[in-house]
């Protein structure tokens, strides 16, 4: 009787630290998948912000060739970063007074969410 005791608690005790060892491997798996999708986004982000500062370099370099070309003298103009951006810069007694960025379009974002409406 002692053995059929002993031998129906060790299978117990191994199923348990199974189901553990499992839950364990479960919980790895998980953090590894959001891992690796947290550092995907994180690389489109980042590709995204370095096209953008790319595209405000180009623009501001042509400013500057503009202004430089002028000999610093008083002007206003314009110069497109990209088609919903462009840089506005204004010369003034051989100083730049204004340089700024401005939105030529409405912002609009990558994705939408459901609204949720309460009480119609």
């Amino acid at each position: 009787m002692e053995e059929n005791k002993r031998e129906s608690r060790t299978i117990i005790n191994i199923g348990t630290s199974l189901m553990v060892v499992i839950l364990i491997g479960l919980a790895f798996a998980v953090i590894a998948a959001l891992a690796i999708s947290s550092s995907y986004n994180n690389y489109n982000l980042s590709q995204k912000l370095k096209n953008h500062t790319d595209e405000y370099y180009k623009a501001a370099n042509t400013a500057q060739e503009k202004i430089a070309a002028a000999d610093w003298a008083d002007q206003e103009f314009t110069v497109d970063i990209n088609e919903d951006q462009i840089l506005k810069v204004k010369v003034e007694k051989g100083e730049i007074v204004q340089f700024n960025v401005e939105n030529s379009s409405n912002w609009e974002a990558e994705s939408s969410q459901p609204l949720i409406t309460i009480g119609d």
